[in-house]
């Protein structure tokens, strides 16, 4: 099992969610709106006081637990839907699972996703 995790534009969230929403053996996703930085440091102006004034930049989140099998396929979606040829378009990190517990069923592995 895999988690993906991806930090992407808002304004590219809901063509990346309805094409995660179409692929089959995907059971979930939870989506957060966050703010933060990356290499670009955020942005940044100097104000009248010429004080250096640094905002976050908002961004989403989306996190999923998928098969290993699913893994590449959900990485690519994310990637070609999240595209806009712009600096800060986001990441995407790919974390292993070692065990998932669904609480109401004990269902453990896989299954529990």
């Amino acid at each position: 099992m895999k988690q993906i995790i991806a930090f992407i534009k808002p304004a590219v969230l809901e063509r990346v969610t309805e094409a995660l929403r179409v692929m089959d053996g995907l059971t979930g996703m939870s989506v957060m709106e966050i703010q933060g930085f990356g290499q670009g440091k955020g942005i940044s102006f100097r104000d009248r006081g010429d004080t250096e004034i640094t905002y976050f930049c908002k961004m989403a989140r989306i996190e999923l637990m998928v098969s290993d099998a699913n893994a590449g396929k959900v990485v690519d979606t994310i990637q070609q839907k999240a595209w806009t040829g712009e600096k800060g378009e986001g990441k995407i990190y790919v974390l292993g699972v070692e065990e998932a517990v669904r609480i109401r069923t004990n269902e453990r592995g896989e299954t529990a996703v």
